[in-house]
């Protein structure tokens, strides 16, 4: 009986242990298991990321019928257009005969013509006189005023300020503006100089600045995005807020939600319409739209990472959300091109609110899939707006696109050396992107800036339809 109670004892220990040993492996089992999702994870970023920075080498499938580049048969071609205004006519005669080299007599009234296109690269200089008078009724000397766009301190002219500042905005860097100035123009200027003339240019588009953010500010309807930028090597954001008349633009240290309220102000009337980044969740607006764009792209990211098969529940969501979403989408654009009504616009909403709520209530099991299924009834009042508004976008792209020559500007240059800097490309990108809004050529509005304070684009003509 000792025996056996010894026995049962002993056995009662090892069930423990072996108990204690499945559980601790069970535990390794799923760390395993995660650091498996970690690494699929981490490698598709990987991926992702090498292939932003590298395009594939793929080479076309030579069994697969491409149309050919260029126009389609039956194109006309179009030619360069006669100018209008001639600054200078030259007449070519002949001297001799090419055949047997007799004189020849030309006709005055039978010739061709050859029309050249050129620049013109001089230098002026121009030295203004402010002669001294002697006034009767005072018994003081006097002397003459200047007039136009010159003070006493100038140096340089208009538009020599306005054509760096151009250069600036095209994303050319200060000292290779200075270095184009002295090869071309003959002007030897140093870096510094544009600096200045940047800083001028700024402060006279002060006021101009306010008023375009008091014109976004009470808006039917805004686009917002941000994206990073460098302010003496720290890191900045670069926002932009925009709609088809007006682009503002602002450098601030924050990517935080107080900078769209710092804007839009407290209770923003319109639309506002961004992508998915929590700094625009606490904003109050009369209504919001999300970037469908953004979404469409997530669920590009999922399904390539995932490839779920098409039978499968996940696969079921994910091309189901992808083909609603480009409906919709579709839809909005046949309204626009006048082959649909307004009332078809509340007809898809209703389809589509339908069989959103069809796909969310699908039994997914992947992480993904349950991450954009929580996206989705987050956002579901801020998908569809613009079946009820047909004025706003069902995507972000209009931000971005008012983001595309920044980003290009900040490669090259690296974005700003001190806040001033910020401060002043903020407001002159500001003045600048909403006058291409417009219709008004940059450059003008340069020669505007240099000459004196801007306060309305109605003093610049239109040079050309927007």
């Amino acid at each position: 009986m000792g025996e056996r109670d010894c026995l049962s004892q002993q056995t009662l220990e090892m069930e423990k242990v072996m108990a204690l040993a499945q559980a601790e492996m069970e535990k390794l089992r799923q760390e395993n298991q995660k650091l498996k999702e970690e690494k699929e994870t981490l490698s598709y970023q990987l991926k992702q990321m090498l292939g932003k920075m590298f395009k594939p080498q793929v080479k076309p499938d030579p069994d697969v019928n491409r149309p050919k580049r260029g126009a389609h048969c039956g194109h006309h071609g179009n030619s360069r257009r006669r100018p209008e205004e001639i600054s200078e006519f030259i007449d070519i005669y002949p001297d001799k005969c090419d055949k047997c080299g007799g004189e020849v007599k030309a006709y005055e009234k039978h010739f061709d013509e050859h029309v050249v296109e050129d620049i013109e690269i001089k230098k002026k200089v121009t030295c203004y006189r402010l002669y001294y008078g002697y006034c009767k009724r005072c018994q003081k000397t006097v002397w003459a005023k200047t007039k136009g766009p010159i003070t006493p301190g100038d140096r340089i002219g208009v538009q020599a300020r306005a054509v760096g500042g151009y250069l600036r905005h095209i994303s050319v860097p200060y000292r290779k503006v200075a270095k184009i100035f002295k090869n071309v123009f003959g002007i030897n200027l140093t870096h510094p100089s544009f600096l200045a003339f940047n800083r001028e240019q700024a402060q006279n588009g002060a006021s101009m600045y306010e008023g375009i953010k008091h014109r976004v500010r009470h808006s039917a309807g805004i686009n917002a995005d941000e994206t990073g930028w460098r302010v003496n090597g720290q890191n900045h954001w670069l926002w932009v807020f925009t709609n088809k008349d007006a682009a503002l633009y602002q450098i601030d240290k924050s990517r935080g939600s107080k900078v769209v309220g710092n804007i839009l102000g407290e209770n923003y009337e319109g639309t506002l319409t961004s992508d998915f980044y929590s700094a625009y969740n606490k904003h109050q607006t009369s209504a919001k739209q999300r970037c469908l764009g953004h979404l469409l792209a997530e669920i590009k990211k999922i399904q390539q990472k995932n490839t779920f098969a098409p039978d499968t529940i996940d696969g079921i969501f994910c091309q189901g959300l992808k083909t609603l979403l480009k409906q919709t989408i579709e839809v909005w654009h046949e309204y626009h091109e006048g082959t649909r009504v307004y009332e078809d616009l509340a007809q898809e909403k209703e389809r589509g609110i339908s069989r959103m709520m069809e796909l969310v209530l699908l039994p997914t099991n992947h992480k993904d899939a349950r991450r954009l299924r929580k996206r989705i009834i987050k956002h579901n009042q801020e998908l569809f707006t613009f079946l009820d508004n047909p004025l706003v976008e069902p995507t972000n792209n209009r931000a971005e696109r008012q983001l595309r020559p920044c980003v290009i500007m900040r490669k090259i240059t690296f974005g700003n050396r001190s806040a001033l800097g910020a401060a002043n490309q903020a407001v002159l990108m500001s003045i600048i992107q909403t006058g291409v809004l417009n219709g008004l050529e940059p450059l003008a509005i340069f020669q505007s800036l240099s000459a004196g304070p801007l306060t309305s684009f109605t003093e610049l003509p239109k040079i050309r339809s927007p």
